[in-house]
């Protein structure tokens, strides 16, 4: 297990009363929950072994949750909420193939993406899970609730640029695999798109700290920079018509992302739409910019069964 909470990443402390407290109330509850470190493990689903970091999943009473992160990030971005969820479900986040620590494949499609979701449930006795998903993450997920309805308790979408058939918004840009001499250089060179404006310190440190990888001349990026090729070639906006889960949305108030006609199209696509909760003070990456309000929107969605 990698042992990512060293000491430099704690909070400063100051002095009051002759205790020592923490200047920032999100900090202490960031660490706190750093502290509840998860089980990881590996699943092959469809010839790639896919990285996974479990919590309470001894808890074999409770129902499932899987994260899945977005476009180029990696399971780790859940580190500091995930554990949060766990008074009332096992969860698991996982980095589809292609990112994190996960094994890269020939060829990438949301499909992919969506049926590996549904496969880490499965192998983890989840089915129906409940599936949380973020950004581009979105749109294998809407896929697999298509596909198999059947294994999908119900999907919460975080702040997703919905596409529809005539934009180009569902177009990856492509990109290219950068070497950097040291890890303190790729660091600081580590940056969010889009890149919002309020960003919590010691998240993004973690986050950046985990997407790195050293190689023979340097260290780069865990995620394969191959992945647009064969994604914008992918055929998949009508399939998501008709989805019947559960389906609610969070997203910021000021998401670079998304906007009210991206959760007008998410309302065309699924038939069972929950009421939108909008976050506050908070652009595209929710989890980084508002993480306690992103988790309380959460538990309130899953104290709630939705059919």
């Amino acid at each position: 297990m990698k042992d990512w909470a060293s000491a430099g990443d704690k909070v400063p402390m100051v002095e009051d009363d002759g205790a020592l407290q923490p200047q920032d109330g999100v900090e202490a509850w960031v660490q706190a929950n750093w502290a509840q470190r998860p089980e990881t493990f590996r699943l092959t689903v469809d010839g790639a072994s896919l990285a996974c970091r479990g919590w309470n999943l001894d808890a074999a009473d409770l129902p499932g949750i899987v994260l899945v992160h977005g476009f180029r990030a990696h399971a780790e971005w859940w580190d500091h909420i995930a554990p949060a969820l766990t008074a009332g479900h096992r969860v698991v986040a996982f980095s589809l193939s292609g990112m994190g620590d996960s094994d890269r494949r020939e060829a990438y499609s949301r499909r992919q993406w969506g049926r590996e979701a549904l496969a880490v449930a499965a192998a983890l006795g989840f089915t129906p899970a409940t599936i949380i998903a973020h950004s581009f993450g979105v749109m294998g997920c809407l896929l697999a609730a298509k596909d198999s309805p059947d294994q999908v308790r119900r999907l919460i979408v975080i702040d997703s640029g919905i596409p529809n058939m005539v934009e180009d918004d569902h177009q990856v840009p492509t990109t290219y695999g950068r070497t950097y001499p040291d890890a303190e250089m790729a660091i600081d060179r580590f940056r969010l798109i889009p890149p919002g404006r309020w960003p919590h310190p010691s998240i993004l440190a973690h986050i950046a700290r985990t997407s790195l990888v050293e190689i023979e001349d340097g260290w780069t990026w865990k995620f394969d920079p191959r992945m647009a090729a064969s994604l914008n070639l992918e055929v998949y906006i009508e399939s998501m018509v008709g989805i019947t889960v559960p389906v609610d949305v969070i997203r910021g108030d000021r998401s670079e992302v998304m906007q009210g006609r991206h959760v007008g199209r998410l309302h065309r696509f699924c038939l069972n739409m929950g009421e939108e909760i909008v976050i506050p003070a908070s652009h595209h990456h929710i989890p980084i910019e508002q993480p306690a309000s992103l988790t309380a929107a959460l538990l309130a969605l899953l104290a709630n069964e939705r059919r």
